[in-house]
């Protein structure tokens, strides 16, 4: 279930290596190239892509950890979600960060009006302090709701709402003043149908609860989707993909099997926890707000991608399998697919998905050959100019640095600084000519961002000498 809103900002600070609180804005700039893939809002325009580059150890994977945690301590809270180990991602090249709190902020693009829902936390004590909702405007902001934990002062706008609503508002509020291991937004929409029925303005706490809940993060050892694509029950549009891609594969077939053929050779547990998870995708969710209209759950089982669907009583089970070259009778399972084509079947999910639908990928490139990578960003851009999706990556590519196919502003650099700061430095503050070779640049450390190295050996000769 997604919500008709796009990032315009996230700003963080005292979180890993970020130190300072950094902005990563898609407000796009004043460039003139690519400008069909923009989205239009009354005063300004937005990127619906964004490439970060940086040396390993720079903060790139803790700029996506950054927005992984605010959404986890959103959905979650602070007392179940995190191991000990977590209460040290402050910035710990300074020891007075840990009494610091950290501090995480979305700027979110709803219906034409831009959002500002954050939060302070210490990281260390797991402990939330501040929690905030302010409409910005272009000529004054205007706060919806905040909470100071510390003083216990919260204060919900009686304008903004009719007076019975407001009323009730600031008594949660009122209610919710000492509570530190949870955030408001998260209680306010949870099991509370009855006060969206008839308060439209109150609807943008439940908007900005959905759009956050639905943001899609995913590193080099996780999936973007878990091969949503492949739970469509027509592969035509999958299959031209694929085909563009040039992966070998000539057919995606689905057939149903049963139960006892899913799961041979499988653990009681496994059997346990699937049997466990039907159940529950045969049932409403007890929030509204997370419901999941797909009822498809799919499973990689010793390899083998099986997909289980239920309608009422009845629960069916297929697999996913693959013919290569045009060869009916030889049938591969996603698990003897290459890295790359079971990387690509995953990261195809961004291309078939829904509208406003953000995507956040750490490192793009794994197990994707470089032409590969490529193809896919040139795809989505492709795409960008008549679907509002939106996404982000770190990569190491440096053959996507090129300005013909890049917009300025669709480049960031993450740079570490002598104290081990990291920093985040827009590629448009550099000024370059249009047709200069950035990726070179990039790579003799023209922009920062790139590893410095030190010889090991005291007689080492560089081979291009």
């Amino acid at each position: 279930m997604s919500v008709s809103g796009l990032l315009v900002r996230f700003n963080v600070g005292n979180f890993c290596s970020i130190n300072d609180n950094q902005s990563f804005s898609l407000i796009s700039g004043n460039i003139k190239n690519h400008e069909d893939r923009l989205y239009s809002a009354k005063d300004f325009k937005l990127l619906k892509f964004a490439s970060v580059f940086g040396a390993n150890a720079s903060g790139k994977s803790n700029l996506i950890k950054a927005i992984q945690y605010a959404v986890t301590i959103l959905l979650q809270g602070t007392e179940n979600s995190f191991a000990d180990s977590n209460r040290n991602n402050y910035f710990r090249m300074n020891p007075l960060s840990k009494n610091r709190n950290s501090y995480f902020e979305f700027e979110i693009l709803i219906n034409d009006c831009v959002y500002a829902y954050g939060f302070e936390i210490s990281v260390f004590e797991k402990k939330i302090k501040e929690e905030w909702l302010i409409k910005l405007g272009k000529e004054e902001n205007v706060t919806i709701y905040t909470r100071n934990i510390n003083d216990g002062v919260s204060y919900f706008n009686d304008n903004y709402l009719n007076s019975d609503i407001a009323r009730r508002m600031n008594i949660y509020l009122e209610d919710y003043s000492k509570v530190d291991y949870k955030l408001f937004l998260k209680e306010v929409v949870s099991n509370k149908a009855e006060l969206y029925k008839n308060e439209g303005k109150l609807g943008i706490l439940r908007d900005i609860y959905k759009w956050i809940s639905n943001v899609n993060i995913s590193y080099p050892d996780t999936l973007v989707t878990g091969y949503d694509t492949l739970s469509f029950d027509n592969f035509s549009d999958l299959m031209k993909a694929l085909k563009s891609f040039d992966t070998g594969i000539s057919k995606i077939i689905s057939h149903e099997i049963s139960k006892d053929q899913a799961f041979d050779k499988v653990s009681y547990k496994l059997r346990d926890d699937v049997d466990k998870t039907i159940k529950l995708l045969g049932r409403q969710r007890s929030e509204s707000l997370l419901e999941n209209d797909n009822k498809v759950l799919r499973v990689n089982i010793n390899g083998n991608l099986i997909l289980i669907s239920t309608n009422g009583d009845e629960i069916k089970f297929k697999e996913i399998c693959f013919e290569h070259f045009g060869v009916s009778d030889v049938k591969f399972s996603l698990g003897e697919e290459s890295d790359g084509t079971r990387r690509l079947l995953d990261l195809l999910s961004v291309l078939f998905a829904e509208e406003n639908s953000l995507f956040i990928i750490d490192e793009l490139d794994h197990s994707l050959h470089p032409q590969l990578t490529l193809h896919f960003v040139k795809t989505f851009l492709r795409i960008a100019k008549i679907k509002n999706i939106q996404l982000v990556i770190t990569t190491h590519e440096s053959r996507l640095l090129n300005l013909k196919l890049l917009r300025r502003d669709e480049i960031y650099f993450i740079e570490r600084k002598e104290n081990g700061a990291s920093v985040i430095v827009p590629f448009d503050r550099f000024n370059e000519r249009f047709d200069k070779r950035i990726d070179v640049a990039y790579l003799d450390g023209r922009y920062g961002a790139v590893p410095l190295f030190d010889s090991i050996y005291p007689d080492y000769e560089d081979v291009d000498n």
